[in-house]
């Protein structure tokens, strides 16, 4: 029947009736009762079931609800119609409508079309990329698709079968076994909060988890959820999350028995498809968790009206309690009440930010992430956007699994007022146990604090020059379905200006936070802060100029050159960490800690009193402050290193972005096994064309015989003999030594080498990593003719490796896509002219570089 809008309105709600009847039917059969004892149930349940197929193939007009609606709508009549087939599978009739196969045809082809064909799909099979309308519709959607799935998976085995929906006849792989789903449920995993709730993403409601995921059979997809500080809720228990006005999953999440595996999570997980970047301290659910939102492409273009406007929003969970909220989704009717850009920790521009999604139209501001990388002791990441004419570029440090510093880059080619916010769990005003949580103000300090349920969030934030304004909001977020609460907005406003810095510290805690002060300057946007065991210092510039903090909390002033620098000094004084974005230079007091040959965004720490550990995003050359010559330095990308045991400088030459280790002798030990007759002042290597070319420095020797060279491959347990250089003799001078290796493999290699003296004795030098040969980066090349007619010709330079074209038009859709090794040939004569953007994923998913315009002409 026809019902609101659309006649496809009351289907959802058909649709779920006619699966209870379904499986209530089924059960019944499998209890033992016989086909004749339910046959006028099975008459009526095939009649209901070929009505809704009749009015789903119906065009009503112009209208067609398979060919117009792509969401989760047709996902939902869909699987209604798939599970029909399966239960009713011996039932037959002289009238299509009502025939098995009819059913399955149009249940198997609409799902695999909007999920993952067509040009306005829901996702995409070549990478995660999530759900566009988000996490809630897509679980509301497999409400309806996993029992189905599971009654397929139960009927027939692995493999693809012919199915045809009107003209059409396409083989579909049993979605059960179909691998393209487990990247849908892998990306539900990825982004889950550590209460086991969805972060309310989109118009996605806070309280909502997704335990029928236990119906895929699969253990890792089976999370238990933790409603110990989840109030305000008529969802706070296992049953009421299985269990709401429409649908009853509790038989069926029974019935599947799965014990749920142990959790695992990265510190740092990367969906730039879905747009979800994911901090992570722990899997347990006290661990810390902050997700920044940075989607764009498909996935954003094809939300329509169920994309709220968020683009690089975040949330924060820590302590089992959420702190800083998205607004989540009261309902359809009232989704403008909490889905605008003033409801979301975002920065406006002017007071206005990205517009909210309408139907048929996504919030058009897109999104994307980049560099980021994750090493023990910090995580890293950026989301890029526009909006209101004002590029944004929210960059994000997670320090030692303990707290976030945010440092948000706002440029217009106009001034504007930008306004920092933060949605905090917590109401000014309120009693101190009140189930609103607290707000305390503190902006005289630039900070705030919210509290709920024992666990608070202490946000401190300047702007470059410190000369923010500091104020506070009320606004609403919603409980439950069609249920508001109020809570406090903290706003940091700059000046105006055509481009200007935020900072902000935000440090969740039970017991004591850091203390944290502004110490901006005219050209920075600066913070320090000092907690137990750790004095941290933090600025953000526009330019890459070297300048030093002004805290005066470090006992010598530290200076960098990048956009975003960090540095860390334990209590005592000594170094712990540092970190620089786009920077190449490091200084604490006259000491050059860092130098890079190029610039690059850098981390360098100290992760125990024998090893660090550091990262550099690009191929580059780093010198760092070392008191000690190390006895290894590995990573997958090392070409080479030396020791300048003068300077106390460790050179390492890095081949590719990558991280490496470098490991330093052990409490009361030298840097070799025992002492070298030679005093080696450096040993360091690098491939030239297919050979290595090795060589080393003595400061001084005595009674040397020689050096032999040894060679040890990736994976080998040993070091093998593949040359000597004798010894120039005894001597005080200084003396230098080569030797090719001619016959050196293209995979990593290590080299050491085996000193002898005259007496016999044998000692080792620290080992030399050299990378693999490099492999050239996979790039697009221009794409040939342009404009283009009615073919256009891709080429991929530097990569024998299969990679993803496609071909994006003004709005972000796909509409043309297709894999190839080096070159491909793409039909563009039926598309309407204009400029449409051509891009490329390797298979990790992975923007190529060489994004490039098309002009298609007619």
């Amino acid at each position: 029947t026809w019902s609101g809008t659309t006649p496809y309105t009351e289907w959802q709600w058909r649709s779920k009736e006619l699966i209870d009847y379904l499986i209530a039917y089924d059960l019944l059969r499998g209890a033992g009762e016989t086909p004749a004892s339910l046959a006028a149930s099975q008459t009526k349940i095939q009649a209901f079931a070929g009505n809704l197929y009749r009015q789903s193939t119906t065009p009503l007009g112009m209208y067609s609800f398979y060919s117009l609606v792509k969401n989760n709508h047709t996902l939902m009549t869909a699987a209604a119609l798939g599970l029909a087939a399966v239960v009713l599978n011996e039932a037959s009739s002289t009238d299509a409508n009502q025939q098995p196969t009819s059913w399955a045809g149009a249940g198997l082809y609409n799902i695999d079309n909007v999920l993952w064909r067509d040009a306005q799909r829901q996702s995409d099979s070549t990478q995660v990329a999530g759900y566009a309308e988000g996490p809630y519709y897509f679980k509301y959607a497999l409400l309806n698709c996993l029992p189905f799935f599971r009654a397929l998976g139960n009927f027939l085995p692995d493999g693809t079968q012919a199915y045809t929906f009107g003209a059409t006849t396409r083989r579909i792989r049993n979605p059960y076994f179909d691998p393209k789903y487990a990247r849908l449920y892998d990306w539900l995993m990825a982004i889950l909060m550590p209460d086991g709730r969805l972060p309310a993403l989109e118009d996605s409601y806070v309280d909502m988890g997704v335990p029928e995921l236990a119906l895929t059979g699969q253990a890792q997809y089976a999370r238990p959820m933790y409603f110990s500080k989840l109030s305000g809720t008529n969802m706070a228990s296992a049953v009421a999350q299985l269990r709401d006005v429409t649908v009853d999953m509790r038989a069926a999440w029974l019935a599947a028995a799965l014990t749920p595996a142990p959790q695992s999570a990265p510190a740092l997980t990367v969906l730039p498809g879905s747009g979800n970047l994911v901090f992570r301290a722990g899997t347990d659910s006290l661990a810390t968790y902050l997700h920044v939102y940075g989607r764009g492409g498909l996935a954003q273009a094809n939300a329509g009206g169920h994309s709220q406007g968020d683009a690089s929003s975040f949330i924060l969970h820590a302590q089992g309690q959420l702190l800083a909220l998205d607004p989540g989704y009261l309902s359809y009717d009232r989704r403008a009440e909490v889905g605008q850009a003033t409801n979301h920790n975002l920065v406006l521009v002017d007071g206005a930010g990205p517009a909210i999604g309408t139907p048929g139209a996504g919030s058009p501001a897109m999104s994307g992430i980049q560099h980021a990388f994750q090493t023990p002791q910090l995580s890293y990441g950026e989301v890029t956007t526009m909006y209101q004419q004002a590029t944004i570029t929210r960059k994000t440090l997670f320090v030692r699994g303990a707290y976030f510093l945010l440092a948000d880059a706002l440029s217009a080619p106009a001034a504007h007022t930008y306004t920092w916010q933060l949605h905090g769990y917590g109401l000014a005003g309120a009693p101190a146990a009140a189930a609103t949580g607290t707000f305390t103000d503190g902006l005289a300090a630039h900070e705030g604090t919210w509290q709920k349920n024992g666990v608070s969030l202490l946000a401190h934030v300047t702007g470059t020059g410190g000369a923010a304004t500091y104020s506070t909001a009320t606004n609403p977020h919603e409980t439950t379905y069609n249920t508001a609460e109020n809570h406090t907005t903290l706003l940091v406003q700059s000046p105006s200006a055509t481009q200007t810095q935020f900072l902000a510290a935000l440090c969740p805690y039970t017991a004591q936070p850091p203390q944290v002060a502004t110490t901006s300057q005219a050209t920075t946007a600066a913070l320090a802060a000092t907690s137990p065991g750790f004095i941290d210092v933090a600025f953000a510039q526009a330019d890459t100029l070297l300048r030093a903090d002004a805290s005066g909390q470090l006992p010598q002033p530290v200076s960098a050159d990048g956009l975003l620098n960090f540095y860390s000094a334990t209590a005592d004084g000594d170094f712990a960490q540092l970190f620089v974005q786009a920077g190449t230079t490091v200084q604490a007091g006259p000491t050059t800690v860092l130098r890079a040959a190029r610039r690059a965004d850098i981390s360098w720490q100290r992760t125990s009193a024998s090893h660090y550990d550091g990262y550099a995003s690009r191929a580059d050359t780093l010198t760092i402050s070392l008191l000690k010559p190390p006895t290894a330095v590995t990573g997958s990308a090392v070409a080479s290193y030396a020791y300048d045991a003068g300077r106390q400088q460790l050179q390492v030459v890095l081949g590719a972005a990558s991280a490496f280790g470098v490991q330093l002798p052990a409490a009361g030990q030298p840097a070799g096994a025992t002492p070298l007759p030679v005093v080696l002042t450096g040993f360091g290597g690098r491939r030239v064309g297919a050979a290595v070319q090795l060589s080393w420095h003595t400061a001084a020797a005595q009674h040397s015989l020689g050096f032999e060279v040894q060679r040890q491959t990736d994976g080998s347990a040993e070091f093998i003999p593949i040359g000597w250089v004798a010894s120039a003799g005894d001597s005080a001078q200084p003396g230098s030594y080569s030797f090719q290796d001619a016959a050196a493999p293209a995979t990593g290699v290590y080299y050491r080498l085996r000193q002898l003296d005259q007496g016999g004795a044998a000692t080792y030098s620290p080992t030399v990593a050299i990378g693999a040969v490099a492999q050239a980066e996979a790039r697009l090349l221009p794409a040939l003719p342009q404009p283009a007619h009615d073919l256009l010709g891709v080429r991929v330079a530097g990569s024998e490796a299969e990679v993803t074209i496609q071909l994006l038009d003004g709005l972000g859709r796909v509409v043309r896509q297709q894999r190839c090794q080096q070159q491909a040939t793409l039909a563009v004569g039926t598309l309407a002219p204009g400029i449409y953007f051509l891009v490329a994923h390797d298979a990790a998913g992975r923007p190529l570089t060489g994004r490039q315009k098309v002009v298609v002409a007619p």
